[in-house]
This record gives C-alpha cells, structure tokens and sequence, in this order.
C-alpha cells in the first residue's frame, strides 16, 4: 500500500514539476489577448433575444456541416471518423420585451448511416432581465458552457448537439457566467434505466487591468450523476465531480495580434476515487489565423464529457480495463477561418498530439462550415 501511495505522490510531484517549469517559461518569453486553448466563437449558437417587436415572428436557422478525423493509436481513445450535417429551423415569438419563445425541430445526418441519426422538437422560453438570460427547455450546450477540453470535448458539438433543462447566463465585457442543469436520461419505475443528470458552472471573473495586461480569474465544475429510485438495476449510484479553477493572462498587440496564457489546476473526485491534474495553455490570434500550444499532465484522472486522450480509464472499444495511472500529452492547435459573410463562417483546424509516456505521435483534422440566418 506504502509503495502504491509513494508512487503515485511521485507521478503528481513530477508532474507539477513539470507543469511548473512550462508556466515559468511562457512567463518569462512572453510580453504576456487571448482565449482558452482555442477560439470557438464562430461556432457558438447562443440563442439570443432577437431585436423583432413585441408580438412578431422571426424565423432563425442553425446549420453545421462537418467533418473530422482522429488518427488515435493509444490504448485509451477509439480514432474514427465522424461526417454529416445538422439543421435547427426555429420560429422564434416575442411574447413581451423580455420574454421569447423558441420552437422548432432539430435534424442530424450522419453519412455512412441509413436515414437520419437523430430528430426531434426544440423548445425554449427565455427570459432577459439586464445582462442576465435564463433559459428553460433546450439550452446554449456544448461548446457555449466555455468549458475546458479537460471537462468537455470539442466533439460534443458534434455528437451530442443538444441539451435540455435550464441555464442561467451573464455576460459583460470580459466577466462571463453559465450555470446550468442538462437532464439527459430518466428513470421509469421497474425499468433498468438510470437517470443521468449532468449540472456544471463556467465563470470568468471581471478581468483586472495592469498596464495594459490584463488578468483574469476562472472556475469552473461540472457535476454528473448517475443513479434514480424504483429501478430494477444492479449498477451502482455515482457522482462525479470535476473542480477546476484558473489563471488567465491576456495582451492585445498592434495589427489585430492578440496572445493568451491559461494556466489550470484540475481535480477529479469520485469516492474513494481522487485525481490531480494541470493544463497549461498558450494561445496566438492573428485576423484568420489561430495557433495554440498545450501541455496536460492527469494522474488518476477522469471526466465523464472530457477529451478521450486526456483520461486514465480507456475508453476504447473492448478495452475497458485497460488504465494508465498518468497522462502527458503535448497539444498544438492550428486554425485557419474564413468568413463567407455575416452568417456564413468556415473553420479549419489541426491538432497533432503527443504523448510523452508512450512516445505516440496522434492527430486531428477539422472542417467545419457554420451557417447562421
């Protein structure tokens, strides 16, 4: 047992260690503007009170065609490739100044697959007091929490497109907050199933401006629960929790060049189970052009909607029982976008990935065509 617990104290000293050195090091070759890992803002859908009078219609469309392939070769994440489309034609009411109605149907094809992979009705009441939305029925998912890729994989806004339940959000300048509740399954008495209950927050503390850098504090959880009453199954209640809490530093310089430093402490907590990680990230924009470096080190590390590479468990086709008690990985991110006009934006991107306990070298490519009326 002594040597089990001085091991894995030795595996998170050095990664630390390790983490460490890679944030002096972005400190001292940096002047030291900026976002975390990646910006997604052109892929973000945040269903927003629309500028119609009070009792009219606007009719609003959301569309994403897609393609992306992950060159994997680890023991711990499945490489596959995943194309198709999606399309949200909604109606949207005005019931007062504050208050809107959406209503519309949502429709998912995947290519290789007969008929469509998924379809059903959207429907959200949202409320607007001030920065303040509150939204009930489907809610701003994925990619729109600003969740870290530790905690949320980019490709959610592919496989899992839709969430539902409730959400508060503010936003002003550079603070930003989301707090939401996803109800993904539910239980019926007798049956097998579980509920799954997935509930998080995204926080962005108002940015404090020294000279002309400025720095940000961020927070984040996500929070999911497996489990329900007067069901007929052998599988065990769990809750899993994943804090996280961060520093931002941000400069903007001359010709539209901006550059970030994110640095985050990540914990894992299912009991008994812990885990420790570190994700440091720096971050260059210029006009249409993106270039990210990361470096992520987990011990013991889960997240139920985190990037697969980033976890201990493997969560590869029959291989549930394979686990790796650290994970090293190196990140670089390249993204190329073009804006067509207003409502039509094409994104391009490339992520090679290397990890440093198994001396693998993997990839990622992206294309990405969003369409917004």
């Amino acid at each position: 047992m002594h040597k089990i617990f001085d091991k894995r104290c030795f595996s998170m000293m050095n990664g630390f260690l390790k983490s460490l050195f890679i944030c002096m090091h972005f400190f001292v070759c940096v002047h030291t503007y900026t976002y975390a890992q990646i910006d997604n803002i052109n892929l973000e859908n945040n269903q927003k009170i629309t500028g119609v009078n009070v009792g009219k219609v606007q009719f609003k469309l959301n569309s994403l065609l897609y393609v992306k392939n992950n060159e994997y070769f680890n023991e711990i994440a499945d490489g596959y490739t995943l194309i198709g489309y999606y399309i949200n034609p909604t109606v949207a009411y005005k019931l007062q100044k504050k208050v809107q109605i959406d209503a519309g149907v949502f429709v998912r094809k995947e290519y290789g697959y007969n008929g469509l992979k998924e379809i059903e009705p959207t429907f959200t009441v949202q409320i607007k007091q001030k920065d303040w939305r509150f939204l009930f029925g489907n809610i701003d998912g994925n990619i729109n929490h600003r969740l870290i890729e530790p905690l949320m994989t980019f490709e959610r806004v592919l496989t899992q497109p839709l969430e539902h339940g409730f959400q508060a959000k503010y936003q002003n300048k550079d603070t930003f907050f989301d707090g939401w509740l996803d109800w993904q399954q539910t239980t019926i008495a007798g049956k097998i199933n579980q509920e799954r209950i997935w509930a998080g927050l995204s926080f962005y503390s108002p940015a404090a401006n020294i000279k002309d850098i400025k720095v940000q504090a961020l927070v984040q959880a996500s929070v999911f629960h497996i489990g329900g009453q007067n069901i007929q199954s052998l599988l065990p209640v769990r809750t899993l929790l994943n804090p996280v809490v961060g520093l931002r530093i941000k400069k903007n310089f001359a010709k539209n060049q901006s550059l970030t430093i994110d640095n985050y402490y990540v914990g894992y907590f299912e009991s008994p189970l812990q885990g420790t990680a570190y994700y440091l990230n720096s971050f260059w924009k210029y006009k249409k052009y993106q270039a990210g470096f990361s470096y992520w080190f987990g011990s013991f590390f889960n997240s139920p909607f985190g990037n697969d590479l980033m976890q201990s468990s493997s969560r590869k086709f029959n291989n549930d029982s394979y686990y790796e008690n650290t994970r090293s990985l190196l990140i670089v991110r390249l993204v190329r976008d073009w804006k067509i006009s207003e409502k039509v934006k094409v994104s391009l991107r490339v992520e090679p990935y290397y990890d440093l306990n198994n001396r693998i070298f993997e990839h990622s490519e992206g294309l990405y065509l969003s369409c917004k009326l």
